[in-house]
This record gives structure tokens, sequence and C-alpha cells, in this order.
């Protein structure tokens, strides 16, 4: 990469750190305003790129910017998230334990596309994936289970004692290989994460999600489909707004009692909806990492 790709990716990794830091600062500023706060962020976040970097899945069917959409795919895209979420409902552990481990995958896959550390593999991604929802999950375990518990979800079966402090053991495993990496965007990640010990769980996972993932999810497909941000933008709107939409659905599913949480607890109701609309975007990036990118980089 030319010196100005490595300047703008480090623009782009300390972006969620700072974000990190003004919300840690506004919860010990504004204590009593702070859920006005991180709702704020959390709105703006997912509609300008949250929601958006998933939005343009039929694109990489073929890896190409101006192909027609394929309503076939789209058919498969879709009945694939309803079919997963009606196991939600059906089979709550199993669903979480998919969750976890796609999830695990497709963020340690797009990290590590980022930093293109040396002799990236698959095991890295992996090690890289279960630090990050080690830190996050463990690292707030209380909050953890009382979601998990509300989705019909066993909870985790870990001593407090001991869950406070696996969340910093694997933060502080995680910032020494960064730094035997050498890779300063790497580092400003894990700081993040640290940071997002002292935060609530919702606010340190939408941090990560949106402030670092989303965004360099977003580059990615810019950079693969060779377009910019309006155009991209243009071509996810109508899937932004479908994807909106599943989510009213389902807030009205668990007013009227249809779903296994309880009806107050939008938290677990994000979570649920994430892991919905997520599984078909991870199995679509996958095929476009492996396409695209490694020829790329």
């Amino acid at each position: 990469m030319i010196a100005n790709d490595k300047i703008s990716i480090n623009y782009h990794s300390i972006f969620g750190l700072i974000i990190a830091l003004l919300l840690l600062a506004c919860l010990q500023i504004f204590p009593n305003h702070f859920n006005i706060i991180q709702y704020f962020f959390f709105a703006v976040g997912l509609l300008s790129v949250g929601l958006p970097h998933g939005a343009i899945d039929h694109l990489l069917l073929t890896g190409l910017y101006h192909d027609k959409i394929n309503y076939q795919f789209i058919l498969r895209y879709i009945a694939l998230f309803f079919a997963y979420f009606i196991l939600w409902i059906l089979l709550p552990n199993l669903s979480m334990l998919i969750f976890i481990v796609y999830s695990i995958w497709h963020f340690g896959q797009c990290d590590l596309q980022e930093w293109n550390l040396r002799k990236s593999n698959n095991l890295k991604i992996i090690i890289w994936g279960t630090l990050l929802f080690g830190i996050i999950l463990l690292g707030h375990l209380n909050e953890t289970n009382s979601i998990i518990v509300n989705l019909g979800v066993k909870p985790l079966a870990i001593p407090m004692s001991m869950a406070s402090n696996i969340g910093p053991i694997l933060a502080a495993i995680g910032l020494i290989w960064s730094l035997l990496e050498r890779k300063m965007a790497m580092t400003y990640s894990v700081s993040m994460l640290i940071i997002g010990l002292f935060l609530p769980l919702l606010t340190s996972f939408a941090v990560y999600f949106i402030a670092q993932h989303s965004i360099f999810g977003w580059m990615h497909l810019k950079k693969g489909l060779k377009t910019n941000n309006l155009s991209l933008y243009k071509k996810a709107l109508p899937f932004n707004l479908g994807a909106v939409l599943f989510f009213l659905i389902t807030i009205y599913l668990v007013q009227i009692g249809s779903l296994k949480t309880q009806k107050n607890d939008y938290t677990a109701l994000f979570f649920m909806f994430v892991a919905c609309i997520s599984l078909p975007h991870v199995i679509a990036m996958n095929k476009f990492y492996q396409k695209t990118f490694r020829t790329m980089i």
C-alpha cells in the first residue's frame, strides 16, 4: 500500500477509539442523560453506516457495482434471515451459538483484512474474533446474561469473580499481540475495547460494530466495487428501508408476546435483530472477501 493509504487507515482506525472516549466522558459528566446520548449515537450510526454496509449484498454476487438486482438472490437472502428468525423463536440456545460462531469469523475476517497482518490466516481470524467477543461479552457478564436470558438462552455459568478478570486478561493478550504485529491500527482497536469495559455492554458493542466494523466494511465495499459513498448509499437505500421495516415488525411481535423476550427489553431485541440480518450478510461478505480482496492487497 502507498503512504496515503496507510494514513487513511490510521484515521479510520482511530475513529472508534475517539468515539469510545467521548462516550465514556459523557457517562462520567452527564450520567443522567447518558441514555439519550448513546441512543442518538446508535440511531445516527446505524442509519449512516451500520445498516448501509450490509444493504448492498446483492451486488456482491458478481462484485460488479452496475449489475442489476438479482431477485433470486434477494429471495434466498430474505428466506435465510426469516428462517433464522424462526429458529431464534424455536431454538434460542442453538441460535445464539450460531450467532457467536459466525460473528467471530466475520468480524475477525473484516478486521484482519483491514490491518493486513503478517501471515494472516484463518487461525488468526478465529483467535482475534474470539478475543474481541470475549472482551465484550465476558467483560460485561451480568449484562450479557440478562440479555440472553430474555432471549430464552441459558446464562453463562461463569463466576463473576472469574469473569471480572477474563475481560482484562483477554484485552491484555490482544494489546500484546498488536504490539508484536507492530500494527497501530490494531492497537487502537484493542484500546477501544479496553475503554468499552467501562461502558455498558450495548454501548461497548455498538461502538465496535458502528465505529469500527461497519466503517471498515463500508470502505472495503467501496474499494472492491470501485465506486463512491453517494452512489453506494443510493444502492443501499431500498434495503436499508427493508431492514428498518423488519425491525419494526420485530418490535410489534414482541409487543404482542410472540417472541421469547420481555416486551420492554429492547437491548435483547436489538441483538436478535442484528443476528437475523447478519447471517446472510456474513455469507455474502465471506464470498466477497475471498473473491475480491485477497487479490487486491
